[in-house]
């Protein structure tokens, strides 16, 4: 009853905000594990976030509102086949300046810089981000349209659905596979965040 009672308090935190910028705010709670959910992912951050939330929490709270991440890995899964990922993160910038540094510090990082906008064309169609068995399973930094963004951030105010519709799309991954020294130190200097992987 007590974790049911705590999601719509966390729900109802997140229809409070307004703004993109709001909303990166109550994204760095949850990653920091103070809120139990935001509106696409109804749980705490996967196991394998855990050494990136301090970078996260900075990148949210500086306004980059972030929505998916994951280390860089080769090795053996859970499943037992070879997973292969490339450091990567996406999320929403309302904030054209922030957008300039983050796509600076990205590529002076000699790491990929996806940016889409739903006025931007064309519309970028991201690259593979994990491989399983041999087999491309997930892709980062395709653009992601009105309808897909609305089923996502479901639950959220209109006037901060409004600007996440027209929000910069950023993602930002590694080229190479399994290596984790290049993306997040990156974001680490750019958001002055101490941390140690």
């Amino acid at each position: 009853m007590a974790g049911l009672r705590k999601k719509l308090q966390d729900r109802r935190r997140w229809a409070s905000a307004r703004t993109l910028p709001e909303m990166a705010q109550l994204m760095a709670l949850w990653l920091e594990g103070e809120l139990s959910m935001w509106p696409g992912y109804d749980d705490g951050a996967a196991e394998e976030t855990a050494a990136l939330i301090p970078t996260l929490a900075a990148a949210n709270q500086a306004g980059f509102l972030t929505d998916q991440s994951q280390p860089g890995y080769d090795g053996r899964g859970f499943d037992g086949l070879r997973w292969q990922q490339r450091a990567a993160v996406t999320g929403l910038v309302a904030d054209e300046q922030l957008l300039t540094r983050i796509r600076r510090a990205g590529e002076a990082a000699g790491v990929t810089v996806f940016i889409a906008h739903p006025r931007l064309l064309p519309q970028g169609q991201g690259d593979t981000g994990t491989i399983r068995g041999g087999r491309p399973y997930t892709r980062f930094g395709q653009y992601m349209p009105p309808s897909v963004l609305r089923q996502i951030w479901r639950g959220i105010s209109k006037p901060a659905m409004a600007e996440v519709l027209d929000a910069w799309q950023v993602c930002l991954i590694d080229p190479d596979y399994g290596r984790n020294d290049r993306l997040w130190p990156a974001l680490d200097r750019l958001f002055a965040t101490q941390t140690t992987r």
